[in-house]
């Protein structure tokens, strides 16, 4: 069991998206009277039963990312609607989120700030590329009306772009861009490489763990630095791999492996959220959330992977995606009970300044949980 330090702890260990979480954080909602409990879900959890609940979960989903991702005054916001939704994604005033994005966001000098006054624009480089280039908008017609192209906005990046990822959490995001254009880059080859090099380095603690067999440790260190737990550096990685970059070396078994270790992350991160809820109750909120965090991002980079050719799960693989699913949709049951995703809750946390940071992880987590199951539904 964890030893029962302070909540700062807790959370300092598991949230690893976006800016530091106060200690504690204040949540303006009940917790749920029943908690999941180290007892109750085992480290590794049972083969799922049908559950009439999945489809209401899915729709709860579905209704947070379509009301909470539409603000066009958001633009972080908006790039996680689209990568949920696809380019077609509007926002509530009607426009395209792209247009939106080009339109009202885009800098003269044809990128995007990571702020704009008090705004959250794209907090890591190339948040808003990645995603229309993953989305599929084209790279050679104008983002919006008398705006440049995305083929553009894609050069401008590259030709800022240092090879020697001085800040690795802030440039798989770029990468992963260069790689799924299409289009041919003297620097995507280094930089895929790079990239796959530095997850391999960051996962080498999990590797040596699961080969001695002994547990593995989360304690903020290497990989779980990384925003969203190294998921966009694992994604990155692995998206880059499934276009067929880098093109030098035995990429297909490097990828083989981290993935392996990806998922030998799951019985330690569910079991390190299910003992945090049984010592801090109070904060059962941001710990559900904890779960839908790891657990969609694993999800969504998994299938996307699977989808493109990369990866084919065996039973026992599948079996732990399907685990995970279930759990996941059961957390985002758990929130809806609570009253975290009633419109009035979710207005009172993106109001405070003390809350703000909880309230853009529900968002983006229920966007990238969302995008997940909907590849994985696809698959």
């Amino acid at each position: 069991m964890l030893k029962r330090t302070s909540a700062a702890v807790v959370i300092s260990v598991l949230m690893a998206c976006g800016d530091p979480v106060p200690d504690p954080v204040p949540v303006p909602v009940p917790v749920p009277e029943e908690q999941h409990t180290a007892a109750e879900t085992p480290a590794a959890t049972p083969e799922p039963t049908p559950d009439p609940a999945a489809d209401l979960a899915r729709d709860i989903l579905r209704e947070v990312v379509s009301r909470e991702a539409a603000d066009p005054a958001n633009a972080w916001a908006l790039a996680h609607g689209i990568l949920a939704w696809g380019q077609e994604f509007r926002a509530s005033d009607g426009r395209l989120a792209v247009e939106v994005l080009a339109t009202d966001f885009l800098e003269a000098d044809i990128s995007f700030a990571k702020t704009r006054g008090d705004v959250r624009v794209e907090p890591h480089t190339d948040l808003i590329l990645k995603t229309l280039v993953e989305a599929g908008v084209p790279l050679d017609e104008p983002m919006a009306e008398g705006k440049p192209t995305l083929r553009a906005l894609l050069q401008t990046s590259q030709g800022r772009f240092d090879p020697a990822l001085p800040t690795p959490n802030d440039s798989p995001w770029s990468i992963q861009a260069y790689c799924q254009a299409g289009a041919e880059w003297e620097g995507t080859e280094g930089a895929s490489r790079a990239l796959l090099a530095k997850v391999e380095e960051e996962t080498m603690f999990i590797r040596r763990a699961v080969a001695a067999g002994e547990t593995i440790q989360k304690r903020k260190q290497d990989i779980f630095a990384y925003t969203c737990g190294g998921a966009h550096l694992i994604g990155g990685a692995t998206a880059c791999a499934g276009v067929g970059w880098p093109k030098q070396g035995n990429t297909q078994a490097r990828v083989d492996a981290l993935i392996d270790l990806y998922l030998a992350r799951v019985p330690v991160e569910t079991r390190l959220v299910d003992e945090s809820i049984q010592a801090y109750p109070q904060l059962a909120p941001i710990l559900h959330n904890q779960d839908i965090k790891f657990l969609g991002h694993l999800i969504e980079v998994l299938s996307k992977a699977q989808r493109d050719g990369l990866w084919t799960p065996n039973d026992a693989e599948d079996l732990i995606l399907r685990n995970a699913e279930a759990r996941l949709l059961a957390q985002v049951i758990m929130l809806k009970q609570a009253g975290v995703y009633e419109p009035a809750a979710m207005d009172q946390l993106a109001s405070d300044p003390e809350t703000f940071q909880f309230y853009l992880d529900l968002v983006g987590d229920a966007c990238h949980a969302f995008n997940g199951l909907r590849i994985r539904a696809a698959l």
